[in-house]
């Protein structure tokens, strides 16, 4: 059975917010789309960046780093350059607050070279 963390109250994010909580020392994007709550892990696939800083619209997030849009309800990529899904967290809300249980899946971003 997963393990739940408590990470906000159900009215802390509005329909149409998205914001970053860390749990167990990772970073999670909650969001909420017309009142239901979804979580995944806040790194784009494609470059290190964390999706909860780009622009969320209806069900789609975009990079702030290159622009790739991800649905944040499966976590599927979108447009390029992303081609990876993003993980994602399950969610419960119970007494007016919103639970997540951490995928085992992590984000693994390219490393940069190093020239030499």
């Amino acid at each position: 059975m997963p393990e739940f963390h408590k990470i906000a109250s159900a009215d802390e994010l509005a329909p149409g917010e998205i914001k970053q909580f860390t749990v167990e020392e990772r970073p999670v994007a909650l969001c909420n789309v017309s009142g239901e709550f979804h979580a995944f892990e806040d790194i784009c696939t494609h470059q290190f960046a964390h999706l909860s800083e780009g622009e969320f619209d209806g069900e789609r997030v975009k990079c702030p780093l290159h622009g790739a849009a991800f649905d944040v309800t499966t976590g599927e990529a979108k447009s390029l350059p992303a081609v990876k899904p993003v993980p994602k967290h399950e969610i419960k809300v119970e007494g007016g607050n919103v639970y997540v249980a951490l995928n085992p899946q992590r984000v693994k971003t390219a490393k940069r070279r190093r020239r030499g």
